[in-house]
């Protein structure tokens, strides 16, 4: 099975100019715990995650600098640069070696250097547990 019958295609991006206080609701909205990061020729750059905004607060000692990080920081600023990425055409067992290699919770799928789709964790064990792989 190909990373491409298991891969989710509906994906909600931020650019890399958004505000802190954007990527949070993005994230929100649309009920995940990543975001692509996409430059503004609309090129993966980066991943938001969940822990990045988190990591990112904890070091806030103030309520003011907390303020300053949400509504002033750009995602720029916290991302993690050069996601994680994969071919659509790669086994789906390879990917799952691969982000266990990586210690990563999802790859981004490309294809012709384009931002396809995303495969999780969550996919590969629902591919296995369905009797896909």
């Amino acid at each position: 099975m190909k990373v491409a019958e298991v891969m989710q295609t509906e994906l909600k991006t931020i650019a890399t100019d958004a505000t802190i206080a954007d990527a949070v609701h993005a994230l929100a909205e649309a009920r995940v715990t990543a975001l692509p990061v996409l430059d503004r020729y609309g090129r993966a750059v980066g991943v938001l995650c969940t822990r990045d905004v988190l990591q990112a607060e904890s070091q806030c000692e103030t309520p003011e600098v907390r303020e300053r990080l949400f509504e002033k920081a750009l995602v720029l600023e916290i991302m993690t640069p050069w996601p994680a990425t994969i071919d659509p055409d790669v086994d789906v067992r390879q990917a799952a070696q691969q982000m266990l290699y990586l210690n990563v919770q999802r790859l981004f799928v490309e294809f012709d250097g384009s931002l396809v789709g995303v495969i999780s964790q969550t996919d590969v064990v629902a591919a296995v547990a369905t009797a896909q792989v």
